[in-house]
């Protein structure tokens, strides 16, 4: 798990095939359905420097997980494909001239 405060510098060769990053990143957009972010606030939330969460954001859209919206915003692949509809109602027409007469 990335601890708060931790950075990683492009100058050092993160190993970014072990996964844990990229598992990280994952987890995050799992638990938090819509989740929408840009490559800045990527860095942020996950304590990384640009060019380590670009090439990370890179590989999960190469793997179809994520996406990259028109925006340059990256979110899941399964969230952003879903487009809301609007909710069919059919109204019928009520003859109130017909009543029932209570007995």
């Amino acid at each position: 798990m990335l601890q708060a405060g931790s950075t990683f510098r492009s100058d050092r060769a993160v190993p970014l095939d072990n996964g844990l990053i990229t598992e990280r990143i994952r987890g995050e957009f799992r638990e938090m359905p819509g989740l929408v972010l840009t490559v800045e606030q990527a860095c942020r939330l996950w304590c990384l420097d640009e060019p380590t969460c670009i090439t990370v954001l890179a590989q999960l859209v190469d793997a179809g997980f994520l996406c990259q919206k028109g925006d340059r915003a990256y979110g899941r692949s399964s969230d952003l494909m879903i487009r809301p509809r609007m909710a069919k109602a059919t109204l019928e027409a009520v003859d109130r001239s017909r009543r029932v007469a209570a007995d």
